[in-house]
């Protein structure tokens, strides 16, 4: 999991804000919706939570976070799994946009 973190977070702990999950905006979330864009939007969701722990922060990535643009895009085709994956972002630490839901956090 680690290496995987480098990759996408090359740079850590310092964000440069031109790492490919910062390049998921409001513009252009809809290109990121396909077959897979569940496992994008948990998979995404992850390495925030990594980067939250790691860096000892209780904010993630901030409003860079990718996770909500791409569910709010989703809502357009496919409102049941977008309120589907907001349930499990929120349950899953929550993030910028989505409010935690787990206790005792």
């Amino acid at each position: 999991m680690e290496d995987e973190f480098n990759i996408i977070l090359p740079n850590f702990p310092t964000l440069k804000g031109s790492e490919f999950i910062f390049t998921i905006g409001w513009a252009n979330a809809s290109k990121y919706i396909d077959f897979d864009v569940e496992y994008l939007v948990k998979g995404l969701h992850i390495v925030e939570v990594l980067y939250r722990n790691k860096t000892e922060n209780d904010f993630g990535f901030g409003s860079p976070s990718p996770t909500h643009k791409i569910i709010q895009k989703l809502l357009e085709t496919n409102e049941s799994l977008a309120n589907e994956l907001t349930t499990w972002v929120a349950n899953s630490g929550g993030n910028y946009y989505i409010e935690n839901n787990t206790p005792n956090s």
